[in-house]
């Protein structure tokens, strides 16, 4: 018996991945902001995230699907141990999908979405919600799988988590628009071995064509770590101002990672609290630094991340601390003045 949330779950051999609760539990946060009517768990597994959707969320027109039937016998032992009762599909999520509508489709596969994110968005009809363990194509790790999968090209930067993230939202949003819809990104976050974001889906042709407004390019120098952001609709330069060759990664979505307004709502308390409360105070500015990456290019020892972001906004740029792991900031400071501060500060 495994206990996470208010649910109470078996699993009898279905797959089930504990270090996933914080996620499960972010979600439930994000959840019982959104007004969804209907919601499938397009691949339930366990069943453990849409159970705790009913049971923490409020959400009443739950459905799960699994291809495996071991999972949806699982699935339906939950519900009872539970105390609910809710629709349980034993289909390919996919056809599924291409056959039905919900106001909120959930997609949180054993690895990459890309198969069924296609299908998940013409389905949606106001949310979509979408984990991606496949971090080594989205990253930069694997460039050939991340063009395969995602439409993309990267490599590994220190600021590769952000890079990922961004891929996948620009996977999906290109998708959206197929279906003369377009999506807003309401949160997202990169975490351990996963991404995970919450989108709103709306009808709009017009705007389905300004959301390539916010796709664009990273081009990035190995020489110097400078980066310049670019649109789709701008040619790149080849060459950084120190001399160097750019690399150009994507095309990704260079627009906001977070609704300020939604993530404002959020609460604030406990391991989820503390991730949307950094999301919150997250300045708005495409890639982000690493300190211990920028130092030892410098070779001097790493100052206090706060003492960075302090002298920086002295300087009258913006930085803070951002949504991803270790010693990392952003700031609208150009890469020649982030080395020139850091090197002050440890004169």
């Amino acid at each position: 018996m495994i206990v996470e949330g208010k649910a109470r779950i078996l699993t009898e051999g279905v797959f089930y991945n504990p270090r996933m609760e914080f996620c499960r539990t972010a979600d439930m946060e994000v959840f019982r902001h959104l007004r969804s009517k209907s919601y499938l768990d397009a691949l339930a597994a366990s069943g453990v995230r849409g159970i705790r959707a009913m049971l923490e969320a409020g959400f009443e027109n739950v459905e799960f699907n699994d291809i495996d039937e071991r999972a949806v016998r699982v699935i339906e032992e939950n519900l009872r141990l539970n105390g609910l009762n809710a629709r349980v599909h034993n289909r390919d999520a996919v056809a599924l999908m291409r056959e039905r509508s919900y106001d909120h489709i959930d997609l949180d596969p054993f690895g990459s979405p890309a198969e069924f994110i296609d299908s998940a968005v013409r389905s949606a009809r106001r949310f979509v919600s979408v984990t991606a363990t496949d971090t080594s194509a989205l990253c930069g790790s694997a460039p050939i799988s991340g063009l395969r999968k995602y439409g993309a090209f990267a490599e590994k930067t220190e600021y590769y988590h952000e890079t990922g993230l961004r891929m996948l939202i620009g996977k999906i949003v290109r998708e959206v628009t197929k279906y003369d819809k377009y999506a807003e990104v309401l949160v997202s976050w990169a975490k351990e071995h996963y991404y995970r974001v919450h989108l709103r889906v709306r009808k709009s042709s017009r705007m389905a064509g300004k959301v390539y407004e916010k796709m664009g390019y990273v081009l990035h120098c190995n020489h110097c770590g400078n980066r310049v952001v670019m649109s789709v609709f701008e040619t790149p330069d080849r060459y950084c101002s120190c001399g160097g060759m750019f690399r150009m990664y994507g095309p990704m979505w260079t627009g906001e990672l977070h609704d300020p307004e939604f993530v404002s709502g959020l609460s604030k308390e406990g391991k989820a609290g503390r991730l949307f409360s950094a999301i919150e105070q997250e300045i708005d500015t495409v890639t982000h630094y690493d300190v211990h990456n920028l130092t030892e290019r410098l070779g001097i020892s790493p100052p206090k991340l706060d003492d960075i972001i302090e002298a920086l906004r002295s300087h009258g740029f913006r930085a803070s601390r951002t949504r991803f792991p270790g010693p990392t900031f952003k700031t609208d400071a150009s890469i020649s003045e982030i080395r020139r501060i850091i090197s002050e500060i440890r004169r």
